[in-house]
């Protein structure tokens, strides 16, 4: 085991000085399938905001996001077949600042339903509680997704309605959000997929925001798989309207451990 873990952080080391830099808001569209009872997975988040008009709050400060810097480090493991528990850790590190921890993310439950094709759509719920760092912002929050998986013959399509509530914090009164990420997979060959995925933030469900106030992003993606336990996937996001940043590299690292 111990040399497995070798080879885990060597390879961390390489995507975390080669694959780019990394963006405030982590892209990613869920499967339907979950690890196996006692299968742990580490994995490392990488983004890269390459160009946009917007700013953001940093701490005490505003700062530009083109240029915007975000790590992210995952540990999930299957407490059975269909059930997975994780934690993460994010880190921002924005153009004039330094690289620092912002958040914990509690990943309580990663549930699929019933067997793979047993329905006429696969059904999965996600949900994780988010912790901030203090200094960086006072409210926690909740969110919860589900997830719809289909496959059409060498096609996946995956859908994730997805909601978050601020749960403390001044800004607890405030409504519901309501997000969408969805994703299509060319999935003809095991070790190498491309793919297409659409990112939107709309606002409060009760009231969402204008469409220039909106977020929506098209990541066209591609997925390497290395003897069924090394995963790289990337992709190039792409802004549709003028709430979102113009360009954002992605890449997600990660190894599974039997």
């Amino acid at each position: 085991m111990p040399h497995r873990y070798c080879l885990l952080f060597v390879s961390c080391f390489l995507v975390f000085f080669t694959a780019g830099t990394a963006y405030g808001q982590f892209y990613k569209v869920y499967g339907y399938e979950t690890l196996d009872a006692g299968e742990l997975e580490l994995v490392y988040w990488n983004s890269y905001v390459v160009s946009s008009d917007h700013q953001m709050a940093f701490f005490d400060s505003r700062v530009d996001r083109e240029g915007l810097i975000a790590h992210s480090f995952e540990m999930e493991y299957g407490l059975s077949h269909r059930w997975t528990v994780g934690a993460y850790l994010d880190f921002f590190d924005p153009p004039g600042a330094s690289l620092k921890y912002v958040r914990t993310k509690a990943l309580v439950t990663y549930y699929r339903f019933y067997e793979k094709g047993s329905r006429p759509i696969d059904l999965g719920l996600y949900v994780e509680f988010i912790f901030p760092r203090k200094s960086y912002e006072d409210s926690e929050e909740l969110e919860a997704k589900l997830i719809l998986e289909k496959d059409f013959g060498s096609w996946r399509v995956d859908l994730n309605p997805t909601f978050e509530k601020k749960i403390s914090g001044e800004e607890v009164e405030e409504g519901m959000d309501f997000n969408l990420a969805a994703g299509i997979y060319y999935r003809q060959f095991p070790w190498i997929q491309p793919g297409l995925e659409y990112y939107a933030k709309f606002g409060e469900l009760r009231e969402f925001r204008s469409w220039d106030e909106q977020q929506h992003v098209l990541f066209p993606t591609i997925d390497l798989i290395f003897k069924l336990r090394y995963h790289l996937h990337a992709g190039i996001g792409i802004g549709l309207n003028d709430g979102a940043d113009d360009l954002t590299w992605k890449t997600i690292f990660s190894v599974e451990f039997k």
